[in-house]
């Protein structure tokens, strides 16, 4: 079965029917939208974010169409799936084989990532090339800012030894902790001098691999490199300005970032929504995508611990997330933004 639809399965698997197949098909679009930010948080799906982002509703549909008549998900109502016992058990298989999808951080990383890869690539590439006394070399990027990047940041002729070697061992550190298809499918790539990296296809066909794996394999290497230059600066001091300009602490939205600086200065959500001429039903979006990213932000303002404690005691209880049947069983009268408040809160960070 296609990486693809294994991927697929994972998200279904976590909706456990309570959302319908297009909250994952928004999910693997990478979808900024408040309803898929909060599945992904909810259902602990972020890594996924933005994992497809040319995937078509006509492709899910024949996917999805494809696991009901294959026996991996059965419909339990309209556009909602639930994963069969044969399908969790070739997912158990599916994620045993290739681990590597732990390192993904769709959410976090998918809108630089590509960036970060291509500036190291260039980097190296020219930095192989000038050292060797070699100009004219074809680029692995035409993307002038990313050129304009490595220009900026070559080292001088009498350091451009010492930062080959530093950036060898910095880079060797970190592919030793990753598994050999990984490295293997990192170093392929690289160029240098009088050497061409190779593109997917050919790594794919030297490694008797599909190229979907690949290309899954490569984006999780990535996002592992970024992950750990992030916490370790001082280890990775020569990869790190790679990233540096690149990291945010709390990604969001810009329209919520604009709330968000309102609520920093004392408004309350009711002067930020006459004062934006927005709805109330938006900044209350808005506050939920702050919940999720930002740890330090308080939701006290908006719901009593009592009321916090009594939606996550039932949460639990009846296994669930979904709003209308904890709103339903609530004993206290709650409005829908406190529960996906309180749910935020706790599934802040990612689900993490």
């Amino acid at each position: 079965m296609k990486m693809r639809l294994n991927i697929i399965v994972t998200i279904l698997h976590a909706f456990n029917g309570e959302r319908s197949i297009y909250g994952a098909f928004h999910l693997l679009k990478g979808k900024r939208s408040a309803q898929t930010i909060q599945d992904g948080a909810f259902f602990g799906l972020m890594s996924y974010f933005g994992l497809y982002p040319t995937l078509s509703r006509q492709q899910l549909e024949d996917d999805v169409k494809q696991l009901i008549k294959t026996g991996i998900v059965e419909v339990v109502e309209s556009e909602r799936v639930n994963v069969t016992t044969k399908g969790k058990d070739q997912l158990d298989q599916f994620h045993k084989k290739y681990a590597f999808l732990t390192d993904l951080q769709g959410w976090r990383y998918h809108s630089y990532s590509e960036e970060v890869w291509l500036r190291l690539c260039l980097f190296i590439q020219t930095l192989l090339n000038i050292s060797s006394k070699n100009s004219k070399f074809f680029p692995i990027t035409h993307r002038v800012p990313i050129q304009l990047w490595v220009k900026r940041n070559l080292p001088h002729p009498n350091e451009r030894n010492q930062t080959i070697q530093s950036l060898y061992e910095e880079l060797s550190i970190f592919l030793s902790n990753c598994s050999e298809a990984q490295a293997m499918i990192f170093t392929h790539q690289l160029s240098g001098y009088k050497k061409v990296g190779l593109i997917h296809s050919q790594i794919a066909e030297s490694m008797m691999l599909s190229e979907e794996e690949v290309e899954l394999c490569h984006k999780a290497s990535v996002h592992r490199l970024i992950t750990e230059v992030t916490e370790n600066p001082l280890q990775f001091k020569q990869l790190a300005r790679f990233i540096q300009d690149q990291q945010q602490s709390v990604i969001l939205t810009e329209s919520a970032k604009h709330t968000y600086s309102l609520l920093k200065k004392g408004m309350s959500a009711e002067a930020i929504c006459e004062k934006r001429k927005l709805k109330k039903s938006t900044i209350e979006d808005h506050i939920v995508e702050i919940a999720i990213q930002d740890q330090q932000f308080s939701i006290r303002e908006f719901v009593p611990t009592e009321t916090e404690q009594a939606i996550l005691q039932l949460s639990s209880q009846m296994q669930t997330t979904r709003l209308r049947e904890l709103k339903e069983h609530l004993a206290i009268e709650v409005s829908y933004f406190m529960i996906r408040l309180v749910l935020a809160r706790k599934k802040g960070n990612y689900g993490a």
